[in-house]
C-alpha cells in the first residue's frame, strides 16, 4: 500500500494524497463535513492546514485525524 508522502489540500474539501509508491489518489472529504466528527473541516482554514503525522493525515493538534486504509475507502467508496 504504501506510507504517506505528501497531502496536497484541494478546492473542494479534497485531498491529493501522494505515497512513496510513486501513486496518488485524491480523497473527496466534502460528504464527511455533515457528520459530527467531521464538521470542523468545513472551515476552509481548518482544512487547509493538514499534515502528517505516520500513516495518518490530521488536522491541528492531531485531535481530528483520518488514517490512509480510511482516506482509500473515502476514495474507493465514497464512504
Amino acid at each position: 500500500m504504501g506510507t504517506i508522502h505528501s497531502v496536497i489540500p484541494l478546492e473542494g474539501y479534497r485531498l491529493l494524497i501522494e505515497l512513496d509508491t510513486g501513486s496518488s489518489i485524491i480523497v473527496n472529504l466534502a460528504g464527511k463535513l455533515k457528520t459530527a466528527r467531521f464538521a470542523e473541516l468545513s472551515d476552509q482554514a481548518v482544512f487547509n492546514n493538514v499534515k502528517i503525522y505516520r500513516e495518518t493525515v490530521i488536522w491541528g493538534d492531531g485531535v481530528l485525524k483520518i488514517p490512509l486504509f480510511e482516506l482509500i475507502n473515502v476514495a474507493v467508496n465514497g464512504m
